[in-house]
């Protein structure tokens, strides 16, 4: 394992579950230039992250549905406003492609035994790093066109919060099994002393517990169509998930926990 998957993972697993999230929005309502600003640029991270770091340690295999996955984004961008089935055959092969590089590199890192665990842990972590990135971006372009409607807001904010729960669940159950059988002492040894508690205490407090507590200021805002407020805390929601996510992937690379 070293830093290079780590970083690979995170930008991969960022871009590709914002492109993910985009099945949650209307073209019509938010109009072509949205989804081709963005789409080219999750393109572009895609790229960016394999010849920078991905290189170095996936298989050919993997390799191969990265490049597809990046090749279907880019068909996706560039015929969204086309009435016709290529922009939403274009999005089913893209999304396919990034979970079929996701199972791939995940299978191909971590042993066996591991194999459910990480790739759960993958594929909350891409979905949530997606969503909540996609939430706030999609926050700044009211500016753009103030008489958009709220629904689309809500509806990517709804799926949001609901992954937020699901991540905190997936991660509290995660912890509940490191500790399990554990004195107080040892508990308290392993949190504050151990090489990786630290981190696994970080990771519950700043990246699960964090975002989860403000789930609910951020829908009461979106409620009274008050955008502003609603991108602040989006914003400091992907503080939270984006640093909770990174030691996610510190500890599933170094140490073999999926939390």
């Amino acid at each position: 394992m070293s830093i290079k998957q780590v970083i690979f993972d995170f930008f991969f697993y960022l871009s590709g579950g914002t492109f993910i999230s985009f099945g949650v929005l209307r073209q019509e309502q938010l109009g072509r230039r949205y989804f081709i600003y963005h789409g080219l640029g999750i393109a572009t991270l895609i790229l960016a992250s394999y010849l920078l770091a991905g290189r170095s340690f996936l298989d050919p295999e993997a390799a191969y549905w990265l490049a597809a996955s990046c090749l279907f984004v880019i068909l996706f961008s560039v015929t969204v406003s086309k009435r016709n089935r290529t922009p939403l055959a274009s999005f089913f092969l893209g999304v396919l492609s990034i979970l079929g590089a996701l199972v791939l590199e995940v299978t191909t890192t971590h042993p066996y035994p591991l194999h459910i665990p990480m790739i759960i842990n993958a594929g909350l972590s891409t979905l949530l790093l997606g969503f909540s990135m996609n939430a706030m971006l999609l926050g700044h372009w009211y500016l753009v066109q103030p008489k958009l409607s709220i629904n689309e807001l809500k509806r990517i904010c709804i799926v949001l919060v609901a992954l937020i729960v699901l991540r905190f669940c997936f991660g509290t159950y995660g912890l509940y099994t490191l500790i399990q059988g554990k004195s107080e002492s040892e508990i308290y040894k392993y949190l504050f002393s151990s090489s990786p508690g630290i981190f696994v205490l970080m990771r519950w407090c700043w990246g699960l517990l964090g975002p989860l507590a403000l789930s609910y200021p951020i829908w009461g805002t979106v409620k009274i169509r008050s955008t502003q407020s609603a991108t602040g805390l989006l914003y400091v929601v992907v503080l939270f998930i984006v640093t909770g996510e990174i030691l996610s992937l510190y500890l599933a690379a170094f140490f073999g926990i999926s939390l």
